[in-house]
């Protein structure tokens, strides 16, 4: 399909849903007429469309083109599309593919890594992230003036979260990282990022083998299993929600069970 046609689509999509939603769709719509470049508006109809989505078999997959077609449909009135039963009974006959096996954290092995770390700047950083969730666009537009100590505690003052989830965050207790970030920040200048740009904290994580988002998972977890001791599962969850900032537990979930925790080859995290 030529490229100015799916631009109107683009366009289309990225009013009515988020950057991530609509970039799914469009995808959906790039491969569902990719191997058509010279296909114009006139030439789609019901059984082109029928033709294309029949060799699609995930429904998730099948989902996202379905949404697709339906927003050609309000960019392009005039083309015929399948009717919503049509694409309801199409939808029984997908299925999913099977749930990949849970990912294992290896806490020592990436504490390890980190404290091996020469570059000061890059260890505090990834530190940092494992006792306070941070993300890692969030960590490197801290400056020193956001991060207080106090009675052995370390407080950021996170001024760039995402979606606007800003606020002071408590991070939980490392006496060594509370002495030598201090020591740290004494000799740096104020109005200065503390730490490096997230895409170079990405490569260099990546390069350890270490994925940045997995440091944000061992601090919901490992905060998780410590409140778990002292309060209610339900208290304990509301607890790391608040910890990440996110608006919806839905998305904490992501962070606590996608992923097992081992510590010295004993797993924790998971339900519970």
């Amino acid at each position: 399909m030529k490229y100015d046609v799916l631009e109107g689509l683009k366009g289309y999509l990225e009013k009515k849903y988020g950057k991530n939603t609509a970039k799914k769709y469009y995808a959906a719509a790039v491969k569902l007429f990719r191997d058509d470049y010279d296909l114009t508006v006139n030439e789609i109809n019901e059984e082109v469309i029928k033709e294309r989505l029949d060799h699609i078999r995930g429904k998730n997959e099948f989902s996202a083109a379905k949404q697709a077609v339906l927003g050609l449909k309000k960019v392009y009135s005039d083309i015929t599309i399948p009717g919503e039963d049509w694409f309801q009974e199409q939808s029984l006959h997908r299925k999913n593919r099977s749930k990949k096996k849970t990912k294992t954290i290896d806490l020592d092995a990436t504490q390890r890594k980190i404290n091996q770390i020469e570059d000061q700047k890059l260890k505090y950083a990834f530190r940092l992230a494992m006792d306070s969730g941070l993300r890692v666009s969030e960590l490197a537009e801290v400056l020193p003036e956001d991060i207080t100590f106090k009675d052995g505690d370390i407080y950021v003052n996170v001024t760039h979260g995402k979606g606007g989830s800003n606020g002071v965050v408590k991070c939980q207790k490392d006496p060594y990282l509370y002495e030598h970030l201090q020591d740290f920040i004494k000799k740096q200048e104020n109005n200065k990022k503390l730490f490096y740009a997230s895409n170079t904290m990405q490569k260099k994580a990546h390069d350890l083998g270490i994925e940045c988002h997995d440091l944000r998972r061992i601090c919901a977890i490992t905060l998780r299993n410590e409140l778990k001791k002292e309060m209610p599962v339900e208290e304990a969850n509301a607890q790391v929600k608040e910890q990440l900032r996110h608006a919806r537990f839905s998305t904490t979930k992501r962070y606590l069970f996608n992923r097992k925790l081992r510590v010295k080859e004993k797993k924790i995290g998971g339900k519970g």
